[in-house]
């Protein structure tokens, strides 16, 4: 129950109680304003039906020393502890959003990249807390906050189990039945595995818009954590990916050992399925890494077209044809001239055709001997002496003189 008598009261002379925020089971949050420094603060004062217990105390206290050691963007700051009139009370900044169970209650399920994002983002503060030996055992909506920005940030180190400090509980199991480990249902200690089932059961909550296990008792909701099943996802919500759907279920395994093996292992895991999804259409092929070949970069605008590119593959057909029809005509040119060239052994007239063919070996006749002009052209070929037009040319070919 709210005390409407602590409005404007300063807590330590210095912080003026403003606006209630919130009521939880250990006490109230306030909305305050930290005269010495002039700025907004959040304070948590122990109720007052708990002002006189002495564990309730030492607890806020735990909670201030277990989250104040810690340094993390998803964990709210804790900025100073004191007691006022034996009520003892607990400063934090002041987050402008809301819980996720009031998020939950006012808009229903998150989609589920948002649902990614968040539960992650709270994973990566857990891993800060567990390696400190911090474990948190509490976790659930009500106590991850997104802020008006989309910061999430985790809340109420109140119950923590704190390495070395196990006695301040008393062997008590505290904790939501809601989102209670198997394993602390049976007495086990808490370990950072039992916060790794929190964040599953918070996932699914926050895809399904409901817990995974329902009880009309707090034993009987516990119990369920210890033997009974889930509602699968892709039944509950069909908007799941199924890989993001396998990841709940993992961290929701009854055994600790079959669960991811660390908050950071969850907030990778969750990531990766949401990377998935965004996979590229046509995916890269399995020789990717291969020597892929070059191509010309694209014609300017307005300048002639190559018809072929040395050291690719690409070549305009028309082009390409020009290039083997030039060929062909110089390898004839070369041809021919080669045959002319071998006249004189060959013993023939390949073009004026006016001597018939003779043994070879026999000595032409005296009125047949080639003129000195003669003998010149057939020495010179590579001139050219005035055959027929377009005969010679290219090739170097002579005519009969």
């Amino acid at each position: 129950m709210a005390e409407p008598g602590l409005g404007g009261r300063v807590l330590g002379g210095r912080y003026r109680l403003r606006s209630l925020l919130a009521v939880g089971g250990m006490g109230v949050v306030w909305a305050a304003e930290d005269a010495v420094l002039g700025r907004e603060v959040a304070v948590k004062v122990l109720g007052e039906a708990l002002a006189g217990d002495r564990r309730a105390a030492l607890r806020l206290r735990r909670e201030a020393r277990a989250a104040g050691r810690l340094v993390h963007p998803a964990i709210a700051r804790v900025l100073d502890l004191g007691e006022d009139a034996g009520r003892p009370y607990l400063v934090m900044e002041l987050l402008h959003g809301e819980s996720l169970a009031a998020r939950l209650a006012r808009a229903g399920p998150l989609a589920p990249a948002e649902a990614v994002r968040v539960v992650a983002a709270a994973a990566d503060g857990l891993e800060v807390a567990h390696r400190a030996g911090i474990v948190h055992r509490d976790v659930k909506p009500g106590n991850v906050f997104v802020t008006g920005g989309g910061d999430v940030k985790l809340l109420d180190f109140g119950i923590a189990s704190v390495a070395n400090e196990a006695a301040l509980t008393g062997g008590d199991l505290l904790g939501t039945a809601a989102y209670l480990a198997p394993e602390r249902v049976l007495g086990h200690d808490a370990t950072p595995a039992a916060d790794v089932y929190a964040l599953g059961v918070l996932l699914y909550e926050l895809l399904a818009g409901r817990p995974p296990f329902a009880g009309d008792s707090g034993p009987a909701l516990a119990m369920a954590h210890v033997h009974a099943r889930p509602a699968p996802l892709g039944g509950v919500a069909p908007g799941v990916p199924p890989a993001l759907a396998a990841a709940c279920e993992r961290a929701l395994a009854k055994d600790p050992a079959a669960r991811p093996p660390s908050a950071a292992a969850v907030a990778a895991l969750l990531r990766s399925t949401v990377a998935a999804g965004r996979a590229p259409r046509h995916p890269v092929p399995a020789d990717a890494g291969a020597a892929t070949p070059v191509h010309p970069p694209p014609p300017v605008l307005g300048a002639p077209t190559p018809a072929a590119t040395f050291g690719t593959t690409t070549a305009t057909t028309r082009g390409a044809g020009a290039t083997v029809r030039r060929g062909a005509w110089v390898a004839a040119a070369l041809l021919l001239a080669a045959l002319l060239a071998a006249v004189p052994s060959l013993g023939v007239l390949p073009l004026g055709g006016r001597e018939p063919a003779r043994p070879a070996g026999q000595a032409p006749a005296r009125s047949q001997a080639p003129a000195d002009g003669d003998q010149d052209d057939q020495g010179g070929g590579d001139e050219g002496s005035g055959g027929p037009s377009g005969d010679g040319g290219d090739g170097g070919s002579s005519g009969p003189g």
